[in-house]
């Protein structure tokens, strides 16, 4: 994503709207892979804050967006890898935003995230993904989970917003 065209209103909507669709789609499909995980992904939506962006903005939500199946248990561990990684990456991009007057309560939740908790959060995740990807098969199939992950998201920001993104 390009950080300066962020800062234009109509392009900054346009990423959450994707975000959001993706997002739509994305939680339901991680939660029927790891239906024993249903309530922590639950609990670690960025869904919400991204639902009050658009509304702060004046927007609509995003369309859902149609994704390829989650495979196995391991592919969504390292689906919520990518996901997660995002979390951390928000940060950076909320500052970017902040310079754009843009903050946790005027329109840029979903990249704020968690705040200052984000960081034991992260540390959280790469514990449990050490515990449940333990295997190398299982690590293999993780691997492929976060780069069709990298690769369906980076697709649905390029197609929507003309952006050329590096895949994974």
């Amino acid at each position: 994503m390009n950080l300066r065209r962020m800062q234009q209103r109509s392009h900054y909507v346009r990423v959450l709207q994707v975000f959001d669709g993706f997002l739509a789609a994305w939680e339901p499909a991680a939660a029927a892979a790891l239906p024993h995980r249903g309530p922590w992904l639950r609990a670690r939506s960025r869904r919400p804050f991204l639902e009050q962006d658009l509304r702060a903005l004046g927007a609509q939500p995003g369309e859902p967006a149609v994704l390829p199946p989650i495979p196995s248990a391991a592919a969504a561990w390292g689906s919520v890898y990518v996901m997660e990684g995002s979390a951390l990456g928000g940060t950076t991009i909320s500052r970017s935003l902040a310079a754009a007057g843009l903050g946790p309560e005027r329109g840029a939740a979903y990249f704020h995230g968690w705040g200052a908790a984000t960081g034991r959060m992260w540390r959280e995740v790469r514990e449990l993904l050490e515990a449940e990807l333990a295997c190398p098969d299982a690590l293999a199939q993780a691997c492929d989970g976060a780069r069709q992950t990298f690769d369906t998201l980076s697709a649905l920001l390029e197609r929507a917003l003309h952006e050329r993104a590096a895949t994974a």
